[in-house]
This record gives structure tokens, sequence and C-alpha cells, in this order.
């Protein structure tokens, strides 16, 4: 039914119905002693059949060929037309044309038709190909940051060891010393902040320690929507108070996954758009399902409005310890990079169009 919808469309009456139309007028109308004409004329059907072959292979081929035949066969023998002229060749030369036009229809379309299967068959090849080349691609991306992070946690573990066991010891001696001072001591506000800056150490390497040594996998179904939401609500106060709004675009996903580390790794790429962003902004939030290579994934998108990611740092912002804030720790966005490739997905970074820097997390499906 398409294909005779196709048949009639401006571009079958250009190539095939037109030409057809006029070659068959022109033999009519010519002076039967000009039996050269009539000859050129015969064989100018043939154009219309190779090209409707050209166009819509078989099917369009023998169309033109049959059409053709139908509307030579009146000229050619006389029948049914006694006032215009007929064609002067012999019958066995007419007869033998009409049946070339349509062996040839018939193997002009055959070969488009096997002409565009092979072609077909290479687009699928190369296609196929692409896809594979896509995986590899993201496959050696994630082997190499598998890689790097492993080193560095392996060194991170090492050093947070050989800290923690002083730090300890610091930590002991300054609660005796609290003891040791009264309360409306002007020595007490110094024993304070040493208290404090030590608690800040010993969170701190407990993050360290968190990047180096990350818990076992607690596998669930893990609904994405329900835990974005939950993300941004937890997010949301900090959010008003820089006065940066948050909007969602949310599909319906869920996969099987850690929750409590996918809340950590949404966190903290959430917390680092919300800092990036200036006051009145908006941070965007979207969960959707997309194809890269051969894998379906579920993508969730945080868009900022901030300055963006210089092109020299996006293969160092998942970096451990790599920071551009005075009083950032580096760590955030490498813990989300380690959570991710630990459910064999991965993140990655680009400009937003109208300013500003998109993180989008694949995990897949």
């Amino acid at each position: 039914m398409r294909k005779g919808k196709e048949l009639l469309s401006l571009r079958a009456w250009g190539l095939i119905w037109v030409p057809i139309l006029a070659i068959t007028t022109a033999h009519f109308t010519t002076n039967a002693e000009m039996v050269w004409v009539h000859d050129i004329l015969r064989r100018l059907y043939y154009i219309p059949i190779v090209l409707g072959a050209f166009g819509w292979g078989l099917h369009g081929a023998l169309a033109a060929s049959v059409a053709s035949s139908l509307v030579y066969l009146p000229h050619a023998f006389q029948m049914f037309v006694h006032h215009f002229h007929h064609d002067p060749g012999g019958s066995t030369e007419k007869i033998l044309e009409i049946l070339l036009f349509n062996i040839i229809a018939l193997i002009a379309g055959v070969l488009v038709e096997r002409e565009r299967r092979e072609r077909r068959r290479q687009e699928e090849i190369a296609r196929k190909l692409s896809e594979t080349l896509d995986e590899m691609k993201l496959l050696d991306e994630q082997l190499i940051r598998a890689g790097r992070l492993q080193a560095l946690g392996e060194m991170t573990a090492g050093l947070a060891h050989e800290i923690k066991n002083p730090l300890a010891s610091i930590k002991g001696a300054a609660d005796i010393i609290a003891d040791a001072v009264p309360t409306d001591s002007p020595r007490r506000r110094m024993v304070d902040i040493q208290h404090a800056e030590l608690e800040r150490l010993t969170g701190l390497l407990e993050r360290f320690l968190a990047f180096a040594r990350p818990k076992d996998f607690v596998v669930s179904t893990v609904d994405i929507t329900t835990l974005a939401v939950d993300t941004v609500s937890f997010i949301a106060p900090q959010a008003a108070k820089k006065q940066v709004n948050i909007q969602t675009r949310l599909e319906p996903l869920t996969l099987s996954a850690d929750r409590e580390k996918l809340t950590q790794l949404f966190l903290n790429i959430l917390l680092n758009a919300v800092d990036a962003s200036p006051e009145g902004s908006t941070v965007t939030v979207t969960t959707e399902r997309r194809r890269k290579g051969k894998s379906d994934y579920a993508c969730i998108t945080v868009t900022d409005r901030g300055a963006g990611i210089a092109a020299e740092l996006r293969d160092k912002v998942f970096n451990p310890f790599f920071t551009t804030k005075p009083d950032g720790t580096g760590l955030g966005l490498s813990i989300a990079a380690r959570i991710a490739d630990q459910h064999k997905g991965f993140i990655e970074v680009e400009d937003a169009p109208d300013g500003g820097a998109i993180f989008t997390v694949f995990l897949p499906l």
C-alpha cells in the first residue's frame, strides 16, 4: 500500500508518468513516414523504466514497464485508435521491444533491490561497529578512571592509617588538658578551638577512609525518581538559604543498586551544583532513559548556572583532592565517580548551552 502511494507522488509523476505520457503523445502525433523518429521514441520508454527502478526498486520498474507496454500497444498495432499515426516498424520488432521493456525492468529492478539490500547490510554493520567502538571507548575510560581511583584509594588508605593513630593520641591529650583548664580560664577558648579543629580533622579522616575503603554493597530495587525527590528535599534548605531554585523533570526509572551509595552520589553532585550556582539562579535535575553504545542507562542529569568547567579541567574534576574551592577537600566528586564505577556506570560533564555545567550520571539498566 505504501509503495502504491509512493508511485503516485510528485516525484513519481516527474520521473515516470509524465515522461511516459510525453513519449506516447509524441508517438501518436508523429507521421508514420518518419521511421527513424519512431525508432527513437520507442526506445525512449527505457528511460522512465530505469528511473522507476532507481527510485522505487523492482516495484517501480515493473510499474513503469507495464504502463509503457499498455500505452504502446495501441500505437504499435493500431488497436482502438484509427485517427492517429502508428509505429511503422515490423510486428516482430515491436513485440520484441515490448518484451524488452519488461525484461529490462526485471533486471534493473532486481539489481537495484540487491544493491539496496547490500547497502542496508553495510549500514547495519557500520552502525554495530560504531556502537562497539563507543562501548570500547566507554570501557577504556572507565578502566582508566577505575585504575586511577584504585591507586589513589590505596595511597589514601595508607596515609589515613598513619595519621589516625597520632590523631587519636593528640585528641586524648587534648581531653586531659581540657579537664585541667577551668571553664572560666582565659585559656579555655584556645582549648575549645583545639577540640573543634581535632573534630574537623577526625571527620575529614573518616571521609578519606570512606573513599579508600567503601562499604560493601547492599543491593535492592531502587526507584530513581523517588531517590531524586528525596535528595532534592534533603538539599532544599541549603539551596533556599542561597536563594537557588531546584527544578525537576523526572521520568519513572528503577534499577538494582545500593540506595545508600546512590543517595551519597546524587547528594555530592547536587551540593556541588548548588555551591557553583549564583544567588537567584536555578539548578535543574532530570531523570530519563538513554541508550549509549549497545546499553540502556538510567540517566540523572544535574545542570547548574555557575561559571562552568574549563575544558582542560574536565579530566581532573573527578580526581581525589582536586578542587577549585578555597575550603574544599576535592573528595565529593571523586566519591561520586567511585560509586558510579562500582555500579558499572560513569559520569560525564559538559558545558551547558546557556552557561554553567551539566553533570550526567549513567547507571546501566
